[in-house]
């Protein structure tokens, strides 16, 4: 199950930097980040658009869709069933991990309460930190 999570990682990793390019020179609250960089997800409700490739990669990352439905309980108050609402789990579950990544990041932990701006310079210092993320922990 390892391999499967690293692979999950990566791929949520991979999504930052491709959607922090996106964003360049746009002027953002470094809280916020997490949020608007997953917005289009969140306002159409999926990630893939696809159903079936989202239940396959619920499926192939069990223990950690289960571990983050505990935590989203938890710390949010609302339940997520992975079974009967897989993409908008695997939205919610995208919003928070890339939260959880960009706040490993010490230029957003340094800029918390600050609006950035993604410039060229800022992007790659995010993109270094990001790469740098290793385990997604719920």
């Amino acid at each position: 199950m390892k391999k499967e999570e690293k692979s999950i990682e990566n791929e949520i990793k991979a999504y930052l930097i491709d959607k922090l390019n996106g964003y360049k020179g746009c002027t953002i609250y470094a809280c916020d980040l997490a949020y608007t960089l997953t917005e289009g997800e969140n306002a159409n409700g999926s990630v893939y658009c696809n159903a079936y490739k989202t239940k396959e990669l619920i499926k192939n990352n069990f223990d950690l869709f289960g571990d983050f439905v505990r935590y989203y309980e938890d710390e949010l108050g609302e339940t997520l069933n992975p079974l009967l609402e897989p993409e908008k789990t695997h939205v919610c579950f995208l919003i928070e991990s890339c939260s959880q990544i960009l706040q490993s990041c010490k230029f957003i932990n340094d800029n918390w309460d600050n609006k950035i701006e993604l410039t060229n310079k800022n992007i790659k210092t995010l993109i270094k930190e990001i790469k740098q993320f290793s385990e997604l922990e719920f």
